[in-house]
């Protein structure tokens, strides 16, 4: 039970915390829109929900419990196997293109939240 609680709940609740911390601060930003932009689709794209294939069967979890499990079954860097379709090893890999396609989504759709934000400081409109 600890190891299912360290691999797959904990490596969630991360992304979870910094997401609405970037939401929640989001009309405060002072750095570079796009920054904001890759950051908060990267972050919602490991939470997106992906298949973690292993052996005959596929179990769904967040993308960043997957790539725990992915990294952490990996004997040196020579077994990983990267693509479009998914990433892993010969034992146990994950689907990419819900990570793919979340991440494309978040960062084209314009952000509700990034939208009242200010980039520079308010006493120069002020003049």
């Amino acid at each position: 039970m600890v190891m299912i609680i360290a691999i797959a709940l904990l490596p969630a609740l991360l992304p979870l915390a910094l997401l609405v911390i970037m939401w929640r601060r989001a009309p405060r930003w002072r750095g570079d829109p796009w920054l904001y932009r890759v950051m908060f689709s990267l972050l919602a794209a490991l939470l997106a929900p992906t298949l973690l294939m292993a052996g005959h069967g596929g179990l769904p979890c967040p993308t960043i419990g997957g790539l725990v499990l992915v990294l952490m079954d990996l004997e040196w860097i020579g077994q990983l196997q990267v693509n479009l379709i998914a990433f892993g090893t010969e034992d146990t890999a994950i689907l990419s293109a819900p990570f793919l396609f979340v991440f494309a989504i978040a960062l084209f759709i314009p952000l509700r939240t990034a939208r009242p934000a200010t980039f520079g400081f308010d006493d120069d409109a002020a003049g």
